[in-house]
């Protein structure tokens, strides 16, 4: 992990092939794995290097059993959750780290008393991004589900820059 994280940010670093300069771009883009199952997501600029991701995101959710029920239901639902991002290189590469949260009230269903609501993420990877060109990032989102888990887990996403 060390070392992955190392060969990212030496690559983020490095000279990039294109002279143009940083722009601050939005983002719009799909996103498999990472803080969920699959997301939709809607990155804005902050600052040239500082993003806010907004996105809604397929969870897995357990729930309080019935009497009747030997284990507890679960379902995937859309989760709304917020992300603050920042980049670090030069021009269309660079290493990106991050936080964020996702809310899931569902107040049709008590929750278990192994799982909540709100879960907790980071980001750690690669980002490529360019103005009015195709965006696409990689990298570990590990994920904390209060009262439940913590997963590093993988993530890539695609989408499109203006």
């Amino acid at each position: 992990m060390l070392l992955l994280t190392v060969l990212i940010w030496i690559i983020s670093n490095g000279d990039a092939f294109s002279q143009e300069p940083d722009k601050i771009v939005t983002a719009l883009y799909l996103e498999i794995g990472g803080k969920g199952f699959f997301g939709f997501n809607v990155d804005f600029p902050l600052a040239p290097k500082s993003r806010l991701t907004l996105g809604l995101t397929a969870l897995d959710h357990e729930f309080a059993k019935r009497p009747t029920e030997t284990e507890y239901p679960t379902m995937a639902l859309p989760t709304p959750s917020v992300m603050f991002l920042q980049l670090f290189g030069k021009q269309r590469h660079y290493f990106e780290t991050g936080v964020g949260v996702s809310i899931s009230p569902v107040p049709w269903k008590e929750y278990s008393p192994n799982d909540s609501m709100l879960s907790l993420h980071a980001a750690l990877g690669y980002r490529y991004q360019v103005s009015s060109k195709f965006f696409f990032r990689a990298g570990v989102y590990p994920f904390y589900r209060i009262n439940w888990m913590f997963l590093p887990l993988p993530g890539v996403s695609l989408g499109y820059s203006w």
